[in-house]
């Protein structure tokens, strides 16, 4: 009697690795996903999901039906909050589905729990820190990987712990314990910057006052950026200074005293403030053996453009099917490298575009007079104006 195929551990049960586990298990193969804090995020990270990313969650078994406040795009706008332009989603939604929706990130990582749940063939284990993975019949982590199968080692609630697998997927962030132990490295930069991000519940009277685009704030002395969440929330983005200290921007005080030229401090209720500095930054490979890495794991952009969730669903998307005929149908390794070859000329076609309407929000002050400048003089034109009201990105 043949033994069953061996797992794909899946590391990280952020949206990401929670939609490719549930992708490979309603596929029939069996997927152990470990995942190293005991409860989800109760906060926010990502915000925005265009209608690609709607449909990879549907197909993952996610209900997408009111999932967030429909978003067509944003508006970047001055000091004094004139539109200079509106950019607007590069590609159309997959019918039936919105061109995008701001979403509460928590909501979507319930339900896909719940989707998990339901399949037999996911194992999630929760409170499990990976630390170590080898190959069996093939070198430690760091070299070339081509062992037979893998091991997952770490620490779980009840001691250490070892799964054997057929591949291992990092899904676990932009600090990936699975991409450090594969022996991968990150390539680019270029583009850093700390930001503060404050996430509010806001009283009705002043919610009723403020915008209802997102907008990109281009303002020299402070940029910003603004998001509506589904009521009742709000973000707020504020870049740092340089000399500006992480801890103390972070006080009351000094979250006050950035929300208060946008909104009554007193009407705003802060669940979350917190400093993130924004990269640029792609894995220099994204499978090391029988090691592959997924979404922040393996690429890291600005938030500019709110395609960073996008592009790891993408990744699970692309990849499932792939993971599937090596793991249960006997594919060659080989096979999973399709999967980069397909998703990194997209991940790095957004990291640049991102990077490049950062730094048109946050040019500094000589810089920004001509950018305003030209841009509202582009509004007196109206082939110019037509084509401002609607930039595609």
């Amino acid at each position: 009697m043949l033994a069953a195929p061996l797992p794909v551990v899946v590391v990280g049960l952020g949206p990401v690795g929670g939609v490719l586990a549930a992708l490979l298990g309603a596929a029939g193969v069996r997927v152990v996903v470990l995942e190293r804090d005991a409860a989800p995020h109760s906060t926010p990270r990502a915000a925005h999901l265009d209608g690609e990313a709607l449909r990879v969650l549907a197909a993952a078994g996610v209900e997408t039906a009111g999932l967030g406040r429909p978003l067509d795009g944003f508006d970047l706008v001055d000091r004094r909050g004139r539109l200079l332009l509106r950019g607007r989603p590069a590609q159309a939604a997959p019918p039936g589905f919105p061109a995008g929706v701001l979403m509460y990130q928590p909501d979507v990582e319930r339900a896909l729990r719940r989707r998990l749940a339901a399949l037999p063939t996911v194992d999630v284990r929760l409170g499990h820190a990976v630390e170590s993975i080898r190959e069996r019949g093939g070198p430690q982590t760091g070299g070339p990987q081509t062992g037979e199968s893998i091991t997952v080692s770490g620490v779980g609630p009840g001691g250490a712990f070892a799964v054997e697998a057929a591949l291992v997927v990092g899904c676990d962030g932009a600090s990936s314990r699975v991409r450090e132990a594969a022996g991968v490295a990150l390539a680019g930069g270029g583009f850093e910057q700390a930001w503060l991000v404050v996430d509010a519940l806001v009283d009705r009277p002043a919610r009723e006052r403020l915008p209802r685009r997102l907008l990109q704030i281009a303002d020299p002395a402070r940029p910003s950026t603004y998001v509506p969440f589904p009521d009742p929330r709000r973000r707020w983005e504020f870049r740092l200074r340089p000399g500006e200290d992480a801890d103390i921007m972070c006080r009351p005080a000094s979250v006050r005293a950035l929300l208060a030229p946008h909104v009554d401090p007193d009407a705003a209720e802060v669940e979350r403030a917190a400093v993130y500095t924004f990269h640029n930054l792609v894995a220099e490979r994204w499978r090391a053996g029988r090691v592959v890495l997924a979404g922040d794991a393996a690429h890291q952009m600005p938030p500019f453009l709110g395609q960073g969730l996008g592009a790891g669903l993408r990744d699970a998307w692309a990849l499932a099917p792939l993971a599937a005929a090596v793991a249960q149908g006997g594919a060659a390794l080989g096979t999973l490298d399709a999967y980069e070859a397909e998703r990194r000329p997209h991940v790095e076609a957004t990291v640049r575009q991102a990077v490049r309407l950062g730094r048109l929000v946050t040019l500094p002050a000589p810089l920004a007079a001509v950018r305003d400048a030209v841009l509202r003089a582009g509004w007196r034109v109206p082939s110019v104006r037509r084509r401002l009201l609607d930039v595609r990105g």
